[in-house]
């Protein structure tokens, strides 16, 4: 859970629930995903707000750090992967018809960065494809109007707003492929 807020009004209350990684031995944590967020500007019924708020953000922070757990349990076959990252791939990518013109393909998302994320089970194969969906550098080549090879890298998500949008749509997914692989 994070928690920012100005006690002087001047910016809004704001508490995010979100998944942790530990990233070395100094117990430095990366956040992974942003799970569920609220923000409450300081005016009106600014304590009934911020209440009914933490409760929904506890409630589905606690729904959903079961996941790591049941999902290590689903064994994700290549076809699954790659339909999995197809779907985080238009999310990502995609233009509001549906249509994406990256030159960045969906089986660049399922190329894990450490050698400890080189597993079949949905949570690794799921934070793969999220951290290459969020951090970029992933890189393509693309032709431009007269042909020639022009070579294009993914930026990463760096809006709060961003980042949020495309973990909830990335969750979806992969509730709904866990959905799936349990049947």
């Amino acid at each position: 859970m994070l928690l920012k807020n100005a006690n002087d009004g001047t910016s809004a209350y704001e508490l995010l629930a979100g998944l942790f990684r530990v990233c070395c031995l100094n117990s430095l944590v990366a956040q992974t995903g942003t799970i569920d967020a609220i923000k409450v500007r300081h005016s009106g019924d600014v304590q009934g707000k911020v209440i009914e708020g933490t409760y929904r953000v506890l409630g589905e922070a606690e729904r959903t750090l079961a996941a790591p757990q049941d999902w290590s349990g689903l064994r994700v076959g290549r076809e699954a992967r790659e339909v999995l990252a197809e779907a985080a791939h238009l999310v990502r990518f995609g233009d509001s018809e549906g249509s994406v013109t990256n030159p960045i393909k969906p089986e660049q998302l399922l190329v894990p960065r450490r050698v400890e994320d080189r597993a079949e089970d949905l949570w690794t194969v799921w934070n793969v494809v999220q951290e290459n969906s969020l951090k970029g550098g992933l890189r393509g080549v693309r032709r431009d109007e007269f042909g020639r090879a022009r070579r294009s890298t993914s930026r990463p998500i760096n809006g709060i707003d961003q980042d949020i949008k495309l973990n909830k749509a990335l969750w979806l997914i992969g509730e709904r492929m866990a959905a799936l692989l349990r049947r």
